[in-house]
């Protein structure tokens, strides 16, 4: 009897690694995509007007909030420090035009910004869209990749 329930105890321990495995892959997997969208994106800010580059790329903390930080350096060669962080779950859809949109049903996305010139972020609002330019507008099926690997990660949300 002692054995059995050993077993089933190992069993059960083997099934909760091999969960937290599949998680961190569909995470890694989502991550990659939008990380290789924002990548090779050269769109420039609406807000701004400045080119985008990256400081830190897209990440999942163990909270389950996505975050990303960017610069917006404009042609005097002036820049504004970026960070947007929101949580996975409240994810409500993929929009694709000139920017690719994580859109969030509430102001879940929380929006830190620099001053010019300066490296300190401090809150700036809340919204509904988490977006980052689109390096591929004549390819849908970017989008169409990403709201799979999305679904692949609610699962675990």
């Amino acid at each position: 009897m002692k054995k059995i329930i050993t077993g089933l105890f190992f069993c059960l321990l083997l099934s909760l690694a091999a969960s937290a495995q599949t998680k961190q892959k569909a995470e890694k997997e989502f991550i990659d995509q939008l990380n290789n969208i924002l990548i090779n994106s050269k769109e420039d800010d609406w807000q701004t007007g400045g080119k985008m580059s990256v400081d830190s790329v897209f990440a999942i903390n163990k909270a389950g909030i996505l975050s990303l930080s960017v610069r917006y350096t404009k042609e005097d060669s002036s820049f504004v420090r970026a960070r947007m962080e929101a949580p996975v779950n409240k994810i409500w859809r993929i929009a694709y035009d000139l920017y690719l949109i994580l859109e969030y049903k509430n102001d879940d996305v929380t929006v830190f910004k620099s001053g010019t010139n300066s490296n300190e972020l401090v809150e700036d609002n809340k919204t509904n869209l988490l977006h980052i330019g689109a390096p591929f507008p004549e390819d849908i099926r970017h989008q169409q990749k990403l709201l799979k690997l999305l679904d692949n990660v609610l699962k675990y949300y």
